[in-house]
């Protein structure tokens, strides 16, 4: 449990001892003479014990032999390690009645994300996460200018952040090649940043499509993802659309930048340079342009902050009355459900994902299994209720289903071994009975299906997907890698326009 708030110091610990958490050593030194109580240097301790000391030498903290040593010395904790061991210390750090500063990003998988945030929310334990530029000045002005009346909606961002592979130069984080301790690369490491700014200067995002790639061949360490995605609305109104590159590169000379573009229908904001200091600068409808960065940037934004403009400050003062941190977990989570929508959707070639859709693991089912979904989707408001298909029980038949994480069947697809008229020679299958759950249509479900059923297919020596296709799914289809082929015609069960669609596969 959090302390409730102390009457005298701040006893500070450390688990890690690298670059970030110098960083935070150094901004709680400038701290110090804004807050009102003392901040005493507690343990630190780093499985690299030469680490330990060359920080402990610089910050004036106490080298500690194991976690619990300094857990046991102080009133706050900052979890500076790598990734993969956030959530085994969040659970140290709560049993031990200290106030938790985890870094970004929270964890390697969504799920450990939830579960640690469980934790803190349910043990009302003071906590706060490494997202400092809620804090930036440049930030603070861009959302300041963004919502202003003047400005009309928000139509669209675009937003680019790029920085050298934080392996090498001063960063020398070896361990950001090695998945296992960072759970992936410039997305979930590096532009959680991004997608967090996204939500404090826009809204929440919605949907997402998403591709990576990995060009430095640390094995599921990726170092280029291009994102669009699209903004929740409240009152369905035009939802803004948005662009997010983020790159690792190997371009020394280049600092670590962010370019972002936001189109107003009366104004453009954009944020160039400096993440803190900016320049951030303005155009209106009326021809007026204006910038602002530095020391006036600062000056400018202060009334915009809720409490302490320096981050760490904010957190210590906040462990020091009792009272909540801010970003907390649960901020940092909602960034997490929208970095997991965008791996799932690179993982299917850019297919569009829900954020916070379910994730759903597919696999070979029987005709049974799929009939309750055909009927509710396939023939709902139908006269003709026919749901079973001619070759629905031949052995050669594959029928998958998606399941989501309760077990329940979200989404069905029916695979047939048929010749293609139009590729004659080639063996083929027909995919039949595709079909999602009404409520999470457009999801990505289906794009998994049809992932599962062309890996199936190529395992067997298919080399043809072909499907009569409704007329309107034929976007679907086409966005899939199909081909629409020949003259459309109406489909007797149903009554429907379709069109036959093929994709040859490589």
């Amino acid at each position: 449990m959090s302390p409730t708030g102390l009457s005298g110091a701040v006893r500070v610990g450390f688990l890690g001892a690298g670059h970030i958490a110098t960083y935070h050593s150094k901004s709680i030194r400038r701290a110090a003479n804004d807050l009102n109580f003392e901040v005493v240097r507690a343990g630190v301790h780093d499985t690299d014990r030469g680490r330990a000391e060359r920080f402990a030498a610089a910050s004036g903290h106490n080298v500690m032999d194991t976690v619990e040593d300094v857990l046991a010395s102080c009133d706050a904790v900052y979890i500076c390690t790598w990734t993969s061991e956030h959530r085994p210390l969040v659970e140290a750090a709560v049993r031990a009645g200290t106030s938790v500063f985890c870094e970004k990003p929270l964890a390697t998988t969504l799920a450990d994300a939830v579960a640690i945030t469980d934790l803190l929310e349910s043990t009302s334990t003071v906590n706060q996460v490494g997202l400092v530029l809620r804090h930036s000045p440049a930030y603070l002005m861009a959302r300041h200018l963004i919502h202003a009346e003047a400005a009309g909606r928000v139509m669209s961002v675009v937003f680019r952040d790029d920085q050298f592979i934080p392996t090498q130069g001063h960063y020398a984080s070896t361990w950001r090649s090695d998945a296992s301790k960072a759970g992936a690369g410039t997305l979930l490491e590096h532009s959680i940043h991004d997608v967090d700014m996204l939500h404090a200067l826009i809204g929440p995002i919605r949907a997402v499509s998403a591709r990576r790639s990995n060009f430095h061949g640390h094995s599921g360490i990726e170092d280029v993802v291009a994102t669009t995605f699209a903004f929740a609305t409240d009152d369905g109104s035009a939802s803004p659309q948005g662009v997010l590159t983020s790159v690792w590169h190997d371009n020394l000379a280049r600092p670590s930048l962010r370019r972002v573009e936001v189109f107003c229908e009366r104004r453009f904001v954009s944020i160039d340079g400096d993440d803190w200091f900016g320049p951030v600068s303005w155009t209106d409808s009326d021809g007026t342009t204006s910038s602002i960065e530095g020391a006036e940037l600062v000056a400018a934004t202060r009334h915009l902050v809720d409490g302490d403009p320096n981050p760490d400050a904010a957190f210590l003062r906040a462990v020091h009355d009792g009272v909540p941190a801010h970003p907390d977990a649960s901020v940092a989570l909602e960034a997490h459900r929208v970095v997991d929508a965008m791996y799932r959707s690179a993982r299917r070639d850019g297919a569009n994902v829900i954020v916070g859709a379910p994730n759903v693991t597919v696999r070979t089912v029987t005709a049974e299994d799929v009939k309750p979904l055909r009927l509710d989707v396939l023939r709902r408001g139908m006269t003709n209720r026919t749901i079973d298909f001619d070759g629905d029980d031949d052995p050669t038949t594959v029928h998958l289903a998606a399941f989501d994480d309760a077990g329940g069947i979200v989404g069905v697809s029916t695979w047939m071994r048929r010749d293609c008229v139009d590729r004659p020679g080639q063996a083929a299958v027909q995919l039949r009975g595709m079909a999602t759950a009404r409520h999470l249509q457009g999801s990505g479900i289906g794009a998994e299906l049809l992932a599962a059923g062309a890996e199936w297919a190529r395992d067997n020596g298919v080399r043809v997907v072909w499907a009569n296709a409704r007329d309107a799914a034929l976007d679907f289809y086409v966005r899939h890698g199909f081909d629409v082929v020949g003259e459309g015609f109406v489909e007797e069960v149903t009554s429907l326009p379709h069109h036959r669609v093929i994709r040859q596969l490589t």
